[in-house]
């Protein structure tokens, strides 16, 4: 029992210096209630947005997809059709790259949401999986967003609005990982059926998927599932902050790396 307890110490003591950055992050929060506020790596504070403004390069094109063309294009639908991600095709190339309605209303590039945000410092991997699980509460876009079916939150929005979906979750997870070396990627496609979204983050040469919006009580969060074992997800896009990745067959796989992926196109920001 001794040497159990001096075991949980020590685990509590090895924790205490992210906990304490993770509750400074949320005291700073707390100073900027009533307002969607922004806060930058070094802590500087604006109500201004972060600037999601891009151009896509088409792998195969001369001829840029700007985000005015997008806007455009889905400036003709109505507001229940344009609440849906869209995948886009250009000049006869499918699927070059994504783009979703954000919560100014307007459609941008997938990977224009990955805004290089991450709370605080910390050299540990679980923990920005941690944070979420016990920061963010899950909920579906059509309750939030009056009945909207796809609203998505840039990774500085994620942190800061308490409820959201799995997309929301994903893309804050993945930038926060991004910013700490890994090669991680928002994945698109389906769980057990239904429209999913999740992280796949590449260390050491091996692939894992984390499940975003999950909110598990548990010990064990330093283990991280090998994305060859995981089920019942069917993977078919994936982005990170500047390409945009398709399969080359409608064939299920696990793997999230190799010739059955083509990289559709990059994200060139301003």
């Amino acid at each position: 029992m001794r040497l159990l307890f001096a075991g949980i110490l020590l685990g509590m003591l090895m924790m205490l210096p992210e906990l304490i950055q993770q509750r400074n992050a949320s005291l700073r929060e707390s100073e900027l209630v009533g307002q969607l506020h922004f806060t930058d790596r070094e802590g500087n504070t604006s109500e201004k947005p972060d600037n999601q403004r891009g151009t896509v390069l088409v792998t195969g094109s001369h001829s840029p997809l700007t985000e005015a063309m997008v806007q455009q294009a889905v400036g003709k639908r109505s507001d229940m059709e344009s609440g849906y991600i869209s995948i886009w095709n250009w000049q006869g190339l499918e699927n070059v790259t994504a783009s979703a309605r954000g919560l100014d209303s307007l459609h941008h590039f997938a990977n224009s949401y990955l805004v290089g945000f991450q709370p605080f410092e910390t050299r540990e991997l679980w923990i920005p999986l941690y944070t979420l699980a016990i920061r963010k509460e899950y909920q579906y876009d059509h309750l939030q967003y009056s009945g909207l079916a796809d609203i998505w939150q840039t990774s500085r929005q994620s942190y800061y609005q308490k409820r959201g979906d799995c997309e929301d979750h994903a893309i804050l997870l993945a930038d926060w990982l991004i910013n700490l070396g890994v090669d991680a990627r928002v994945a698109l496609g389906t769980h057990k059926g239904q429209g999913h979204a999740w992280v796949v983050a590449i260390v050491n040469n091996t692939e894992y998927l984390l499940e975003a919006t999950s909110k598990r009580r548990q010990s064990g969060w330093q283990a991280m599932p090998l994305a060859a074992l995981a089920e019942s997800y069917d993977v078919e896009f994936q982005f990170n902050r500047n390409y945009f990745w398709a399969k080359t067959s409608s064939a299920p796989t696990r793997n999230y790396r190799g010739k059955h992926w083509i990289r559709k196109s990059q994200f060139i920001r301003g």
